[in-house]
């Protein structure tokens, strides 16, 4: 099995997991205060995330930088 055929399965599952991860805080959130306009207008900073929410947000966003940079990786063709 090639390095390239790995990679190329696993960029669609990191990005997948990535935004499951973070819809995941999202909805937690929503879960808990009821609160959805916070969520669809997050640029003006009502989110009062507890610290579980925040590391689902942030972990799902590392992980879809991940899956993104492995797609860079893919179309420079470094694997």
């Amino acid at each position: 099995m090639s390095l390239h055929l790995v990679f190329s399965w696993l960029e669609p599952v990191l990005l997948v997991s990535g935004l499951l991860m973070v819809l995941v805080a999202y909805m937690q959130y929503v879960r808990r205060t009821r609160d959805l306009w916070a969520v669809v207008k997050f640029w003006e900073r009502r989110l009062t995330m507890t610290g579980r929410e925040f590391a689902w947000q942030r972990s799902g966003i590392l992980v879809l930088l991940l899956g993104v940079l492995v797609r860079y990786l893919l179309i420079l063709q470094v694997l």
